[in-house]
């Protein structure tokens, strides 16, 4: 019966995200927003709607821990990039943020731009449908010397005020010492930024005592710090320092997980941005530098994402989509998950997992949801295929036969 409270899924076969092995024919018992009951011998109500998912497999809803809502185009290039009003990439941004959703992807964290904010209160206000759930931080900080640009007119290096630079992805507030650093946290918390993104160029980290002043600054407010990262040595001084969430882990090492593990940090993944830029850049008219920061950044991550393997580290899935156009040309974020598995030591089901447990345990919602268990939030998907024997059957949209959000059947094509 459409439109019940109560939904039955009968599963040929569930990965729950946990890690367990999965289990063959089990109902899964939703009324409304929540997960009921799962098990073998489940009794289920008359008048639910029971959806028949036998012979597919049913886990939990992907997520995303690391993308922005720029919405650029496939042969953009950062100054075509920068040039355009960030308005244009907001509305093409809303279509980009729905094709997560029709691939699976029922949970997204926008790391950076105003944009994310803008699409956050759409999608709470209702102004647009067939959206995931969304996590946004706007404007970033920076220091002066962190600048994308090697040179900047000095105007845009005032700390004490306010400056938008380039695209929806580059919006930041400049910072220089402990004050600043506190005044420019809470400001971009004012604007509406649910966790404060710290964005060095370059390695252009902030000093310890400015890291551990934004940190309490944000936890002051009940939420995190999340910081991007190029070298082993920033992911350290961002634990240090008190961030949460360490962006890319560009060749982290092995002790520096450890210090994670120790603080409860976690890292996110970044291979998609990279080997798109690798393999597709040359044309559409990525400058020589690039394509080799791109070869370089693969070597990195696949190294470091080793290491958090080996050290028990938690890595969530992450690809920066949404931000660099390429990734689309890899098949979209799914494409993270082959080439974990492709290039790293990650097994299918690890790669499943980092796509769901640890992505949940990064947006701070791993009590709501990122596994198939009792109680939590029905965010579930129903593929055609055993992704376990061919992780790369997620990238086709047209495996993804069905995605709910919240007990809600967002995508059907069953």
């Amino acid at each position: 019966m459409v439109g019940s409270e109560i939904k039955a899924i009968k599963a040929g076969r569930m990965i729950d995200g946990t890690g367990a092995a999965p289990v063959e024919n089990v109902t899964i018992l939703i009324e409304n927003q929540k997960i009921k009951d799962i098990g073998p011998n489940i009794q289920v109500p008359p008048g639910a709607e029971t959806i028949d998912a036998t012979g597919k497999t049913v886990m939990p809803g992907l997520i995303n821990a690391h993308m922005h809502c720029d919405g650029p185009k496939i042969d953009d290039t950062f100054m075509v990039k920068l040039s355009r009003a960030r308005e244009v990439g907001l509305i093409k941004a809303v279509s980009d943020v729905r094709g997560y959703l029709e691939g699976g992807f029922t949970t997204l964290r926008s790391c950076g731009g105003t944009n994310g904010l803008h699409m956050k209160q759409a999608i709470i206000g209702g102004f647009v449908s067939g959206m995931p759930r969304l996590f946004a931080s706007g404007l970033m900080l920076q220091s002066t010397i962190g600048s994308p640009f090697k040179y900047m007119a000095p105007e845009y290096l005032d700390g004490r005020s306010t400056k938008i630079i380039g695209s929806a992805g580059g919006e930041v507030v400049y910072c220089d010492g402990v004050d600043e650093c506190i005044k420019a946290a809470r400001y971009t918390m004012s604007r509406g930024s649910e966790f404060v993104k710290i964005w060095p160029r370059r390695g252009s980290m902030f000093n310890p005592e400015e890291l551990k002043a934004i940190s309490r600054t944000a936890a002051q407010m009940n939420t995190y710090v999340c910081v991007h990262t190029e070298s082993s040595l920033d992911c350290k001084n961002s634990i240090e320092g008190g961030a949460r969430t360490i962006e890319h882990a560009y060749g982290v090492e092995e002790e520096v997980v450890e210090l994670a593990n120790k603080s409860g940090a976690v890292f996110t993944s970044n291979l998609s941005c990279w080997t798109a830029i690798k393999q597709f850049g040359a044309e559409v008219g990525r400058d020589s530098h690039e394509l080799e920061l791109g070869r370089k950044r693969v070597e990195l991550m696949v190294y470091g994402y080793n290491n958090i393997r080996k050290a028990g580290g938690t890595l969530a899935l992450g690809d920066d989509s949404g931000g660099e156009s390429l990734v689309q040309a890899l098949g979209g974020s799914a494409a993270e998950m082959e080439l974990l598995s492709k290039n790293c030591d990650f097994t299918p089901m690890e790669v499943i997992v980092i796509a769901t447990k640890n992505g949940a345990i990064t947006c701070g919602i791993d009590d709501k949801t990122g596994t198939l268990e009792k109680d939590k939030l029905a965010d579930i998907i129903i593929v055609d295929g055993d992704p376990l024997a061919d992780i790369t059957i997620l990238k086709d949209k047209n495996n993804i036969k069905m995605v709910m959000l919240e007990g809600k059947i967002e995508i059907d094509r069953s």
